[in-house]
Formats: C-alpha cells, structure tokens, sequence
C-alpha cells in the first residue's frame, strides 16, 4: 500500500471511530441519565477523542494484532492514558470537565476509571478485528485521488467545526 493509502486509512479510521465514539456516548448516556445530549466539543456527530484513541491503539497493537489478549491490555493502558492527559489538559485550559468519573470505582481525579478504560479495550479489539480491516479492504479499492478528496473534505469538516466550536460553542468554558 502506498504513502497517500496509508493516511487516508489512518483519516478513515479516525472519522469513523471518532462518529462511532459520538453515537456510543449517545445512547450510553442516554440510558443512563435519560437525556440526548451532544456531550462534544465540537457541533458535529463526533468525538474526535475517539478517533484519536483508535489511531494510538492501532499504533500501539498492530504488531501484536495475533495475540487479542495483549492486543486488550495494551489498549487499555494507551486508551487510558490518552484519556487522562485529554481531560487533565482540557480542564486546565477550559476549567470544564468534559466527562467526570470521579464518583466510580477506580477512577483517577476523575479523568479516567475502570469502567472506561474496559470499554475501550473492547472498542479496541472491535477495531482491530473489524473496523480496520473492513477499512483497510476499503481504501484498497478507491483511487488515490478519490482518497485525497475523501481525507480534504474530513479535514475541512473537522477543522471548520473546529473553529466554530472555539468561537461560539465553548467561550463559555
């Protein structure tokens, strides 16, 4: 696979993890708190921590992508850390909490818990066991300028999102 297919594997997987992230916290929280509620910091339909989460992990496990138990461990311990550092630097500079474990158990200032990071190690494997490898036959198929479409257009949505989120949505925080 070349270069340009190789990113825009990578672009895929962090759009779609980070719109699979979204629709997870959706219905996690609606079941649990009763509400719909775009617990983002963007506007749109993702959670570009998730997509972010999913490129680590599949840094972090590809060599071990035989081994589905280390492939769990080790995701747990990169997703866990990632996340803490995420709230930990979003709460410093917006001095909003984002998610707040603090009241479960074995939670660590509230930035990440057990209950998370065992989530996310499931997501993990559900990455590296399905998601990635329906992507990755994906984007084979595509032509590499139809890839650099695809991944301009992601980036454009993201990055405006971005700004407006910045602008309007999150001054208060």
């Amino acid at each position: 696979m070349n270069k340009v297919k190789k990113i825009s594997l990578f672009f895929l997987v962090f759009f779609c993890a980070s719109i699979i992230g979204w629709i997870y916290e959706e219905i996690f929280y609606r079941i649990s708190d009763g509400v719909w509620v775009n617990r983002g910091f963007l506007y749109g339909p993702y959670l570009p921590v998730y997509g972010y989460g999913a490129v680590l992990i599949i840094l972090f496990t590809k060599k071990y992508q035989k081994n589905p138990l280390l492939v769990f461990l080790i995701t747990m311990l990169v997703t866990g850390i990632f996340e803490y550092l995420t709230g930990f630097i979003m709460f410093k500079i917006w001095h909003h909490r984002w998610w707040d474990y603090r009241k479960l158990f074995l939670n660590i200032s509230g930035f990440v818990c057990l209950r998370s990071v065992l989530s996310f190690a499931v997501g993990g494997l559900l990455l590296m066991y399905l998601l990635y490898p329906l992507l990755n036959k994906i984007v084979k198929k595509i032509s590499v300028n139809k890839l650099i479409i695809i991944n301009t257009l992601i980036t454009c949505i993201i990055v405006i999102d971005t700004i407006f989120s910045l602008i309007f949505r999150n001054v208060n925080h």
